[in-house]
């Protein structure tokens, strides 16, 4: 599920950089990372860019994962597998891995356009063997505070999220006072 969008959400140059990668033409790039410390607005930013492709019909399938451990990792595939493919919940490892064989590019099958959030990855190696598959119809984003290669190996793209330009942060200070009828 989608977090709220935030109170006064400011757009940043973060999220046309994450759109250009997308729909620059050519070879796009596919699985993008953003990083960057706490309470920079990753999540944010990441739900936004999800909410845009969902409204947008941009994508056909949406999963949003909280990925803060190996397990929660797992749950978030299987419950998706239980949604969309109508898998056996019994066995999470099972459906899991039954959803990520599913979002392979199969020649015979419509492609399906999907979009998978990993949301707050803690540890780099809970992401071993649960990468989503490299498909032309699928794009992947992940959030994190960390900066380890193994986030960015394998053609994945870093967007670093940094702290609020000066301009940025007038702009939120006006609109959030503005909310509460302060101006």
């Amino acid at each position: 599920m989608l977090p709220p969008r935030a109170l006064s959400f400011q757009h940043r140059a973060e999220a046309d950089q994450l759109r250009a990668a997308v729909g620059s033409g050519g070879t796009a790039v596919l699985t993008q990372v953003l990083t960057g410390i706490g309470g920079v607005g990753k999540t944010q930013l990441a739900a936004n860019y999800a909410r845009t492709a969902w409204d947008s019909g941009g994508v056909d399938v949406l999963v949003w994962i909280s990925a803060s451990s190996r397990s929660a990792i797992t749950a978030g595939y299987a419950q998706a597998g239980v949604e969309v493919l109508a898998v056996d919940p019994g066995d999470p490892e099972q459906a899991a891995r039954a959803f990520l064989a599913w979002l392979e590019p199969k020649a015979d099958q419509k492609p399906c356009r999907w979009l998978i959030v990993l949301d707050d990855v803690a540890d780099p190696a809970d992401m071993r063997g649960w990468w989503p598959p490299t498909s032309p119809h699928g794009r992947v984003l992940v959030t994190t505070r960390r900066r380890e290669a193994a986030l960015t190996g394998a053609g994945r793209r870093r967007v670093t999220v940094g702290l609020f330009t000066p301009q940025e942060s007038a702009a939120y200070f006006t609109a959030v006072l503005a909310a509460h009828d302060r101006h």
